[in-house]
């Protein structure tokens, strides 16, 4: 697509990433990057880089262009995909003031266009392992999200902003009824489906257990003790420091839920991407769930590690229920 950048406002974020404000903007150009867009209200990310003089000297720089979408079907904070979110997080200095061990890219400027599209100017972040993760990573990345979470359980004050998700698991499974048309409720549908070879053969029964206790589960998760949530950390959303921090990007699931299901989100994803031979998948969970209190105590957390585990094992579950009826569909 045809992007009409403004070179008047591009200087000025140079100028910001090079701390100088004294250059001479040289050539530059933008490219999309390589990434396949699985939300509806993101319109596309670019890679913004060129060259620039400061007293006579050359120097590179990058940024990253994110372009938003509003959306009408997403246009009440209440929504997982409020379409807003991610602009108003940066905007309301929440994302500037995050625990050192996880912050968010700084953001050097927002815009409106004429098309009514948002674009968030953001410094251009990397991973030092180019996200070539081993199981140590996962370890470190569950300790990390368990220490940032409880962060907010024992000593930071939560944001109390309007426009953070505070049922994010329970507005996604509305979301997705919409979609599902019964037929996996009745058995007939598991017989004549070639995936049943691939599933246990009480399944049915599974499913139906689950379906009735999905409103049970989503209401105990909403009494547990509340933290702060990126509520999308994976590997393509995480770019780990030298220093041990990381750098998370895409805040426009962000919001309050409960502890353990910043676990149970970054676990489900996992499981949904594929990671490759080197991590025995059997044993993931539990070493995530240890790396992930072990970071909850770090942060001097001294509450009951059950609540942390319905957290943890609540919203996987629900999130691998409410995939069953798609993936059905796909085989049917």
């Amino acid at each position: 697509s045809n992007l009409r950048i403004s070179e008047k406002q591009l200087r000025q974020y140079v100028q910001v990433i090079l701390e100088n404000n004294q250059i001479e903007l040289g050539q530059w150009f933008y490219s999309p990057l390589n990434w396949k867009p699985s939300n509806f209200v993101t319109g596309g990310l670019y890679r913004v880089k060129g060259e620039a003089k400061v007293r006579d000297k050359s120097i590179d720089w990058s940024l990253i262009l994110k372009v938003i979408i509003p959306s009408s079907a997403a246009n009440d904070p209440s929504h997982y995909n409020y379409w807003k979110r991610e602009i108003l997080a940066y905007q309301s200095g929440v994302l500037s003031q995050l625990p050192p061990m996880l912050r968010a890219p700084r953001c050097l400027g927002v815009e409106t266009q004429d098309d009514h599209t948002v674009w968030l100017w953001l410094e251009e972040v990397s991973d030092h392992l180019q996200g070539q993760w081993s199981q140590t990573e996962y370890e470190k990345i569950a300790r990390l999200l368990g220490n940032f979470n409880g962060t907010y359980l024992v000593s930071k004050e939560m944001p109390t902003d309007s426009w953070l998700c505070r049922d994010w698991l329970g507005s996604w499974v509305k979301e997705c009824d919409r979609y599902d048309d019964g037929k996996t409720l009745i058995e007939e549908t598991w017989r004549e489906n070639p995936l049943n070879k691939v599933f246990p053969p009480d399944i049915f029964i599974r499913y139906r257990e689950f379906y009735s206790s999905r409103k049970q589960l989503l209401e105990t998760l909403r009494k547990l003790p509340k933290v702060f949530t990126h509520n999308d950390a994976w590997a393509p959303n995480l770019f780990l420091q030298k220093d041990g921090s990381v750098i998370a990007v895409d805040w426009s699931f962000t919001g309050i839920v409960g502890v353990g299901e910043e676990l149970g989100r970054f676990y489900g994803l996992c499981l949904h991407s594929g990671l490759g031979t080197t991590i025995d998948i059997n044993r993931l969970s539990g070493i995530l769930f240890d790396s992930y209190c072990l970071g909850l105590f770090e942060a001097g957390w001294k509450g009951d590690i059950r609540l942390v585990r319905f957290g943890f094992t609540a919203s996987v579950g629900i999130r691998c229920g409410m995939l069953i009826p798609k993936i059905m569909d796909h085989f049917y």
